[in-house]
């Protein structure tokens, strides 16, 4: 994707958990909540990092998917996605609601070094301009339940950790700037000690302060010791949205967006823009009806 001019603008909206036909009145309310968000914002890039749908329990979730498919594609404005732990729980795969996806979405990224284990698939969008890559964006699937029982919710896999250590290597400029970014939906462990220093935002999940496996596999320190790597941004707890910072690297949670989903922090999106001279990227939530 290119830059059009010395700012590229994205809105990351996650949890929009879309459920049973015919709509709810809370999915009306994140419908018109992404009207008004990309209404006033008119990105570049749109990324959804995961829970677009509640497929437990919904009948007919293809249909649910294609349609909540059809309302962001008639923006006209690219959309990049990456799934969560409610996706494909039930009645579908993730092939089948990629596939959704090809064949709804006409304004696509180009997605680079696709890497699919077990359903999950992993990409890069490349940003560009002047005929030089600015800065990388990881795409990398979440599962969903710990199946050896550690804990509530599946790690980042190795073969997924090694894809991007791999890719995010090869994509290094060794000019010490921080370009590439994470999307994916469940945070790492390293979150519960980031929220120690929290830059922005609140922390106000009480189940868990953070919702992490137990399982660590390693995607932090590669982050890390690549040199390059901005930060992750991801969904998944609704009650957090805060910006925080560990060694250097940014871990933050997006706000959530869904009424359909539960949680008292006011629902809205997360906008990324990233400056190309001099480089820069700044990150804020949008929320709607906020109170607090």
């Amino acid at each position: 994707m290119e830059f059009k001019n010395n700012t590229f603008k994205i809105v990351q909206f996650t949890d929009t958990h879309f459920g049973n036909l015919p709509h709810h009145e809370d999915d009306i309310r994140t419908f018109n909540l992404i009207d008004k968000i990309l209404t006033d914002e008119k990105p570049d890039l749109i990324v959804h990092t995961g829970d677009i749908m509640w497929s437990d329990g919904v009948k007919n979730s293809d249909k649910v998917f294609q349609i909540v498919m059809e309302y962001f594609d008639k923006y006209d404005i690219p959309l990049a996605i990456t799934f969560g732990n409610h996706d494909s729980e039930e009645g579908i795969t993730r092939s089948e609601l990629r596939d959704i996806y090809e064949k709804t979405i006409s304004k696509k990224p180009e997605k680079k070094d696709s890497f699919i284990i077990d359903d999950k698939e992993n990409y890069v969008i490349t940003l560009s301009g002047n005929g030089e890559d600015i800065a990388y964006l990881y795409f990398i699937d979440s599962g969903a339940d710990d199946k050896l029982g550690f804990g509530t919710y599946e790690w980042v896999l190795p073969e997924q950790v090694e894809w991007f250590r791999h890719t995010a290597d090869k994509n290094k400029k060794n000019d010490g700037i921080k370009r590439g970014i994470i999307f994916q939906h469940i945070p790492i462990p390293e979150y519960w000690q980031s929220k120690e220093n929290i830059l922005y935002g609140v922390q106000e999940e009480t189940n868990e302060a953070i919702s992490a496996p137990k399982i660590n596999t390693g995607l932090f320190a590669n982050m890390l010791l690549n040199g390059e790597i901005w930060g992750m941004l991801v969904g998944h707890d609704h009650e957090n949205n805060f910006d925080s910072e560990l060694f250097g690297i940014h871990l933050a949670f997006a706000n959530s967006s869904g009424y359909q989903a539960y949680g008292d922090v006011a629902k809205g999106a997360t906008v990324i823009e990233i400056t190309k001279d001099p480089f820069e990227i700044k990150t804020r939530n949008i929320q709607i009806d906020a109170d607090k």
